[in-house]
């Protein structure tokens, strides 16, 4: 009886720290650092109520801010939009991880 306890106890425990990182704990810091230093001087223009650059003004790459453009978009087109380039936006050279980092970031915090 008493070892019935002791598993039902462990097997609790087991459970709550398995489940207490749940959706929505996710830590999206490292994506974040990184596309504000790679990517939001040009993409991330609403965040802060800033009025559009003439970079955007002419060349009007995405807003990431703005749900209209995530329409078609998703992680494996981002990816190959950072490793070869679009447009105007020459590819950029980082680590395959901290590509995921940024796209992770993008598609749960960015995304609405």
């Amino acid at each position: 009886m008493k070892n019935i306890l002791i598993c039902s106890i462990v097997l609790a425990v087991t459970g709550m720290l398995v489940f207490s990182g749940s959706a929505g704990s996710e830590d999206y810091s490292a994506g974040k650092t990184l596309f504000k230093k790679n990517c939001e001087v040009c993409h991330n223009l609403k965040a802060d109520d800033n009025y559009p650059s003439a970079y955007w003004r002419q060349f009007r790459p995405k807003d990431f801010n703005d749900p209209d453009s995530w329409k078609g978009l998703d992680g494996q087109k981002i990816e190959q939009v950072i490793k070869n380039g679009k447009g105007v936006m020459p590819a950029i050279n980082i680590k395959p991880e901290d590509a995921k980092a940024i796209i992770d970031y993008m598609i749960h915090v960015l995304r609405k």
